[in-house]
């Protein structure tokens, strides 16, 4: 696996130029890390909120707190939940040219647990896409799948500030009772202070550099026992600029319109959180739309439900049979009709 550096005063960016840098970087994947080769790097910006493809921004952050403080506020391209991160959290990106989405997450959210436990932490993955030390979250992660290649993206809990994690995001209280805690701070820990408490080797890793730098050890080293480095050009960077342009658009940011007359939602196990919003006329269905911060390997979902739905009355039996046999799995992985036809019918 390489490990992508930026030229030499190309640093402190915002949250979406990286998220760019990945897409580039896996649309040329082969010529940076070699045909058939896997590239990583790592980065931290100042406070942001970054929130998942298909969910509501006002659902999930704090916005006036968020104006008031300066908290930078960006939507991502893959699914997922909403995350703070400031410069105590170190931004984990990964990419490889295999598309088998389920394969490569697993693959790379083992690595990555494994990596801690060689640290000396109790590491475990948990659920969908998070990694544990001792029962407490410290890695969240997510995928964007393209067209030749993955994206894996996730955070690394180094010294957070959680104070200002609490107060810049709002999770719904069914996400927190699906966690069976109290609140989003009983729920995630910093590993530094794991480190400061270490003996031996591991004691230096409460160095966030040096931290870092065991991370690269671990997922980028040689055969002859050294770094494998690519860097970036400023022409690569110049293309990266471009698409971050994207991001940047408010269309893109505040999402598509979210003006239904009823919303619907469901905490669903190895899916995550769906909100099933829907426009009625004269208690017909016109439109859904469905958010939530469930991972989406192909756009689309609300189109396919609405031309199922469309017309049909809001009604547990009618709903049930317009789904009936919907290949829904192909837009958001294991959901089926039974599930979305129970979540609509969640009143």
């Amino acid at each position: 696996m390489k490990h992508i550096l930026l030229p030499e005063g190309c640093s402190d960016r915002r949250l979406v130029f990286y998220l760019s840098m990945e897409e580039y970087v896996a649309a040329n994947l082969d010529r940076i890390a070699g045909e058939g080769g896997e590239a990583f790097f790592m980065w931290q910006v100042q406070p942001t909120v970054i929130f998942g493809r298909n969910q509501v921004m006002e659902a999930e952050v704090n916005m006036p707190y968020c104006r008031e403080k300066g908290i930078q506020l960006y939507r991502r391209k893959s699914g997922g939940g909403c995350v703070y991160s400031d410069k105590g959290n170190i931004m984990l990106s990964f990419i490889t040219p295999s598309t088998d989405v389920a394969s490569t997450f697993e693959r790379i959210l083992e690595n990555l647990a494994a990596a801690l436990r060689k640290a000396g932490l109790n590491a475990e993955r948990s659920g969908r896409n998070d990694i544990l030390v001792d029962g407490r979250k410290v890695s969240g992660n997510a995928y964007f799948l393209q067209p030749k290649s993955s994206i894996v993206h996730g955070t690394m809990l180094f010294n957070t500030d959680f104070e200002e994690l609490v107060r810049a995001i709002t999770p719904s209280e069914e996400k927190i009772k699906s966690k069976g805690v109290a609140s989003v701070r009983q729920h995630v820990t910093n590993v530094l202070p794991y480190f400061e408490k270490a003996e031996g080797w591991s004691r230096e890793l409460s160095d966030i550099e040096a931290y870092k730098n065991y991370l690269i050890g671990e997922f980028c080293t040689t055969a002859e026992g050294g770094i494998d480095n690519v860097s970036l050009t400023a022409d690569d960077v110049r293309e990266i600029e471009e698409i971050e342009k994207g991001y940047l658009d408010p269309a893109f940011l505040e999402g598509r319109n979210h003006s239904y007359s009823v919303s619907r939602k469901a905490k669903i196990e190895g899916i995550g959180e769906i909100i099933a919003e829907l426009e009625l006329d004269s208690g017909n269905i016109v439109k859904c739309h469905v958010a939530g911060d469930f991972f989406a390997v192909k756009e689309g979902i609300d189109i396919e439900i609405t031309r199922l739905l469309a017309g049909c009355p809001d009604k547990k039996e009618e709903i049930e049979t317009r789904l009936a046999g919907a290949d829904l799995a192909q837009f958001i992985p294991h959901l089926t009709p039974e599930t979305i036809a129970e979540i609509l019918n969640n009143r």
